[in-house]
């Protein structure tokens, strides 16, 4: 198995590191008629000036959850929905006053709240909460920051700068796993890391010129991303790689639903400016087929377009999206 030496710049020992619902989708629907039963969750997802939106499901019923703010850097829900972490920069023009915040998502009330002390200052950064809650995964703009892991109260865990002597790739895809290990990429791997984060090992060697944009289900076996213009899906170990979606244009962003059954796909991805994008929210069966997610063509039986309960248009994102 290739392991790969991961390096902290902290600790004090080396580590290794179609816009309308199809008849079959609407069979068995909820309130509304949009979606099946069987569909659930909430969907939370970044619009343009309106911050933070957010759609239940079956029912449809979408509103607003966090009001824009230029301050936000990004927002979490832990696995269970019942919390809510928020990254923001508190100072007036730098990234030295980051705050994270862990509060009730119900009621608001503070559980743990805490300033990130970076070892590069001014930095920007996001944070994560692992599936048990008790961590924190924190990505920021800066090698020396590399990837950090933090106990929920904000207290330091481990730090990977560099894997085999290489920086690590800070525009890459890391996300937490099941039992607080962790998947991320790096140059054309994709690479599991267990704790204490001292030791990865390479899950797939991806040879594919373009490629990206990784989520993972819940029960941690599965993954999606997106490979050239298209989405795939394949086991954790690298096995069964299938392209689970087509169009005459770009797909990405997939996020799977909480019970893995079924993958939110931006559909009709496209670049809004030198760093922006936007996409249209469309639902599919997480069952190994390819759907047809076409912004102009009919779509194939099963594609679900994400429309709030009263409305006819389909919901755009442009930021990050969560299902929990």
């Amino acid at each position: 198995m290739k392991k790969f030496g991961v390096h902290s710049v902290v600790c004090l020992f080396a580590i290794v590191i179609c816009v309308a619902c199809s008849k079959d989708a609407a069979e068995g629907s909820g309130p509304g008629g949009l979606y099946p039963l069987g569909l659930k969750g909430t969907i939370y997802y970044k619009w343009a000036s309106e911050g933070i939106l957010k759609i239940s499901l079956p029912d449809g019923t979408g509103g607003s959850f966090i009001q824009d703010d230029s301050k936000l850097n990004n927002v979490d829900i832990s696995r269970d929905g019942k919390w809510k972490l928020t990254v923001v920069n508190a100072s007036r023009i730098y990234h030295d006053d980051v705050r994270f915040t862990i509060s009730d998502i119900n009621d608001g009330s503070v559980v743990e709240e805490f300033i990130y002390n970076s070892p590069d200052g001014n930095v920007y950064c996001e944070g994560y909460l692992s599936p048990d809650n008790n961590f924190i995964l924190v990505t920021a703009n800066s090698w020396k920051d590399g990837i950090t892991v933090l106990k929920r109260n904000g207290e330091f865990v481990a730090r990977m700068a560099d894997i085999n002597g290489e920086r690590i790739d800070i525009k890459g895809s890391v996300l937490w796993l099941p039992d607080n290990h962790l998947l991320m990429t790096h140059e054309n791997y994709i690479i599991r890391v267990a704790p204490p984060y001292t030791s990865g090992s390479l899950v797939k060697e991806m040879d594919y010129q373009d490629w990206g944009n990784l989520g993972v289900n819940q029960a941690g076996t599965q993954l999606a991303m997106r490979i050239g213009n298209h989405v795939h899906t394949m086991n954790v170990d690298g096995t069964n790689l299938k392209q689970v979606t087509t169009s005459n244009f770009n797909e990405s962003v997939p996020v799977f639903s909480p019970d893995g059954k079924y993958l939110l796909v931006g559909s009709d991805y496209r670049q809004t400016g030198p760093f922006g994008y936007v996409w249209d929210l469309k639902i599919i069966p997480n069952d190994g087929e390819q759907y047809n997610v076409d912004p102009i063509e009919p779509n194939s039986s099963g594609v679900i377009p994400v429309i709030w309960k009263g409305k006819e248009k389909i919901e755009l994102a442009g930021g990050q999206v969560i299902w929990r």
